[in-house]
């Protein structure tokens, strides 16, 4: 979107619209819109300014008209109030019209002349005497700020005053909407990832409330990204208000522990977006989002999550035991669920949510080579009806079946799970309330609750003697959780050697497992060295060699 004096123009068009924001209590007449658009029928941006200034100025007298009128139909669009407006002027031509707005450098004007033609007239030479006043006064600051003290408004901030303000809340609200229906930089967002913006939204929708957006400063910012770093760690959580959060960040408290930097990073994240949304959209004048700093995480590991050790292996899949104390059956995860998902993230590397969203027809035999894989891919639907996601596009892959998995019955699996008509997914799991289809296998697979008795509930690998949390030496925090079988695999591989003496490389490794490196170069890797067999071999080299997996381990499921 382009704007100016509050115009906007799609990218693909030419003409410019004009823009007005409906006040809050009058868009009941509106059927509930925001805004008001109309074409302005031109592609040159100074004409388009001067005709989307009469078109504002018609809007507020229609609002001040219509604050007064008794009206029960709603608006249809911009023409029908805009005709409705006419109409008015016409059959009451002894009207008295008054024109009450805002300029640029804060300062309220009521025109009251008797005369709608010569207060439009008036108007609008007193907003183009505020612009020339505020463009040649905007390198002495002083002047300028003892200028805009004259006006009504306490927060007026000169090169940021748009003709119709919105506030925070108001644009957080269309913020949130854009990113619901539109997804952001042009990619849909994923429920989960919605729920976290939301969440960080509606801190920034608490703390600045009502209050107009144009009247944000960059000094203000600064000491947002000052004080953001002491904000308390799960506030809510402990029953603390955002405004008392703010205050005790603001007053350096050290009551509580403050945020992570990775959740800082997202705090600021959404804060930068929502300023480039209000740019974008006219809300304010100036760029300011590129003041925003955002941490960089990528070298900050709050908790280090590690792989599994030899030791740990053997009591997670402890050979004839396998299967003994996966604990009670709960809806939503069966016991064949607990008892593959496992395994096949041991000799696949594979994402939790990758394996979880896979269905029965995602099994399949090369017909050239015959090599038995599975497909994840981020087209179609899963099981329940949902549409398939993956982390990025190295992520869509085919992953070879390793043959201990064979051995051990998978396909017999995967031929049980055809039978059932009513459901293809290959493991019949429910999403939970932010659309992940692993969470529950996640939990109880390694998940640590304190009860209100003081004891402990017990995720599977807790239960089976795995240590799945801790500090090292240098009181760095570290844990053991499903996503550990991925180090696993790449550590795994990492210096192993295929039959005719290569060594597996990193390249390789990426390739089964997925990973977004160098911008999609390894999507294309092996491409000409038969890529399913390429990645067979890499497969087939996952060996525990301490672990004992045998043919009788279904018989416990």
């Amino acid at each position: 979107m382009s704007h100016g004096n509050f115009l906007v123009r799609n990218r693909h068009a030419h003409h410019w619209y004009g823009r007005v924001i409906i006040p809050t209590h009058l868009r009941h007449h509106f059927a509930g819109k925001r805004e008001l658009r109309l074409s302005l029928n031109t592609a040159n941006k100074s004409l388009a300014k001067r005709h989307s200034r009469h078109f504002w100025l018609h809007c507020q007298q229609g609002f001040d008209l219509l604050a007064t009128t008794q009206r029960n139909k709603s608006f249809k669009n911009t023409r029908a109030f805009l005709d409705w407006l006419a109409q008015k002027g016409q059959g009451q031509a002894d009207m008295a019209y008054k024109i009450d707005f805002t300029d640029v450098m804060g300062r309220r004007h009521v025109i009251d002349l008797d005369d709608a033609e010569q207060e439009k007239e008036l108007a609008l030479k007193l907003q183009e005497n505020a612009l020339k006043l505020f463009d040649y006064y905007k390198d002495n600051p002083d002047v300028l700020t003892r200028l805009m003290g004259l006006g009504s408004n306490p927060f007026a901030a000169a090169d940021n005053q748009p003709e119709s303000p919105t506030s925070f809340h108001e644009a957080i609200d269309l913020y949130i909407d854009k990113l619901e229906t539109q997804g952001r930089n042009g990619r849909k967002l994923a429920p989960r990832t919605l729920i976290d913006y939301r969440d960080k939204l509606s801190f920034w929708q608490k703390h600045f409330g009502q209050r107009p957006m144009h009247t944000f400063t960059l000094k203000e910012l600064g000491e947002i990204q000052s004080w953001l770093i002491y904000l308390p760690a799960n506030f809510a959580k402990k029953n603390i208000s955002v405004a008392h959060a703010v205050t005790m960040a603001q007053h350096k408290s050290n009551r509580h522990p403050p945020i992570s930097d990775k959740t800082r990073c997202d705090y600021l994240g959404q804060l930068k977006g929502l300023l480039e949304f209000a740019h974008s959209n006219g809300f304010i004048a100036k760029a300011i989002s590129h003041h925003v700093e955002i941490p960089n995480t990528k070298h900050t590991i709050a908790v280090e999550r590690l792989p599994f050790t030899d030791d740990d292996l053997q009591k997670i899949f402890p050979g004839s035991d396998y299967g003994v104390e996966f604990g009670i059956h709960k809806a939503g995860i069966d016991q064949a669920c607990k008892f593959w998902i496992p395994l096949l993230a041991a000799f696949t590397g594979a994402r939790l949510e990758e394996l979880c969203q896979l269905k029965t027809e995602d099994i399949r035999t090369c017909p050239d080579t015959g090599i038995i894989y599975a497909m994840v891919d981020n087209k179609g639907i899963a099981g329940d009806g949902e549409k398939k996601r993956t982390k990025n596009l190295n992520s869509v892959r085919p992953i070879p079946i390793h043959s201990t998995l064979l051995d051990i019955g998978f396909m017999a699996y995967v031929d049980e799970r055809k039978q059932d008509k009513a459901n293809n997914s290959l493991f019949k799991l429910k999403r939970d309330n932010q659309g992940r289809l692993g969470k529950s296998v996640s939990n109880w697979f390694s998940r640590m609750d304190k009860r209100k008795d003081g004891k402990f509930t017990l995720g599977y690998i807790e239960r089976r003697g795995v240590i799945s949390k801790g500090e090292n030496q240098a009181g760095e925090k570290w844990s053991k959780s499903f996503h550990s079988f991925r180090h696993t695999v790449i550590d795994n591989l990492r210096g192993k050697q295929f039959p005719n003496g290569d060594f597996i490389r990193e390249p390789d490794i990426a390739l089964v497992v997925g990973h977004d490196r160098e911008k999609l170069e390894t999507a294309s890797y092996g491409k000409d060295r038969m890529q399913l067999t390429l990645r067979k071999a890499v497969i087939e080299s996952i060996n525990y060699e301490k672990v004992f997996f045998m043919k009788t381990l279904r018989k416990n499921i």
